[in-house]
């Protein structure tokens, strides 16, 4: 991630960075689905994500714009926020409302500025597919990441999403098992942080005269 944001503020032209980048976002969609599954109260997770979803508003919007970005956008914690509200209503309500309450979310995500759009949301759910029927999963990534392609070509814009593909290797090696544990409220923050710190230097570069 902080890899792909220094290449979209710094180095634009070096695609590679941008190409690194992609493998991101499926990672930290297959995050949310895992603790999803794992966590013991999804309010409070979901409350926890647009909590910082707020903190995080502002250094994104000074980030997109130093960058180049003419709108508004949300930033990523909204999306990740919506996917988990969807797989909380596939899970604890009946049909009958949660999916046309999913299919309101997704609409949503089409129609406001998330970042990723329904592709990122409908990513998460993917993610928690495979966790539950693996090769269902590992096929609803491969044909998600192909049609954000497909589209994105049809309608004439450039997109690197193909090489979010990279990512299904490392999501297949996982075994549910934890690793050596970071601390929880360090990887929120440090979205917030690192975008701010970004600002901060392309500001001093583009605008402090020795």
């Amino acid at each position: 991630m902080a890899i792909d944001h220094v290449g979209m503020l710094f180095f634009p032209e070096q695609l590679l960075l941008r190409v690194i980048g992609r493998v991101s976002f499926p990672l930290f969609a297959f995050l949310i689905a895992e603790g999803f599954e794992k966590t013991s109260n999804a309010r409070n997770y979901l409350f926890r994500l647009l909590t910082f979803a707020a903190f995080s508003q502002v250094p994104y919007v000074l980030f997109i714009q130093a960058a180049g970005v003419q709108y508004i956008r949300l930033n990523i914690f909204f999306t990740l926020a919506a996917g988990l509200c969807i797989l909380i209503l596939l899970k604890r309500c009946s049909h009958w409302f949660s999916i046309p309450s999913a299919a309101g979310i997704l609409l949503m995500a089409y129609y406001l500025p998330f970042d990723y759009g329904p592709y990122g949301v409908l990513m998460i759910l993917a993610s928690g597919l495979l966790l539950r029927f693996r090769s269902v999963g590992l096929f609803a990534l491969f044909l998600l990441h192909i049609a954000e392609t497909l589209l994105s070509f049809f309608t004439g814009v450039l997109s690197l999403q193909l090489f979010a593909m990279m990512s299904i290797p490392l999501l297949m090696r996982y075994n549910g098992e934890h690793g050596q544990p970071l601390p929880r409220r360090l990887l929120y923050w440090f979205y917030p942080a690192h975008l701010l710190l970004l600002w901060l230097i392309w500001y001093a570069l583009t605008h402090i005269r020795p």
